[in-house]
């Protein structure tokens, strides 16, 4: 089954924040491959127009860093899987991991400063 991976993008990384992306990236996979890559300019961003612009655009993964809830419920209800706290990289590679299994979803978008004051 074709696989269509939508990537916020900011510069040339995943955006750290999903509504400042200036264009996403869609990657197509089938049989553990990519097999084609397209790059559309993202549109004025009003709430709730992602989850139905991403749709149109045929994706039915989205891979991104940070997300509010109700974004991710929305897509959800669009039938669409939202991946969070994807470190931000290349989105080539990030598609890559994504396909072997190996994604890091360890980035932690809310910085925590609590260990950092043991020392004083």
């Amino acid at each position: 089954m074709l696989t269509r991976v939508a990537i916020p993008v900011e510069g040339e990384i995943l955006s750290p924040h999903f509504g400042h992306a200036d264009k996403f990236m869609f990657f197509d996979i089938d049989d553990g491959k990519i097999v084609s890559t397209e790059i559309t300019p993202t549109p004025e961003h009003m709430e709730g127009s992602f989850p139905d612009w991403i749709k149109s655009n045929k994706a039915n993964v989205v891979i991104v860093t940070g997300i509010g809830p109700k974004a991710v419920e929305m897509f959800n209800q669009a039938g669409i899987t939202v991946i969070t706290n994807a470190v931000p990289d290349k989105p080539r590679k990030i598609v890559e991991d994504f396909i072997d299994n190996k994604l890091d979803t360890s980035y932690d978008s809310v910085c925590e400063h609590s260990n950092s004051h043991k020392h004083h």
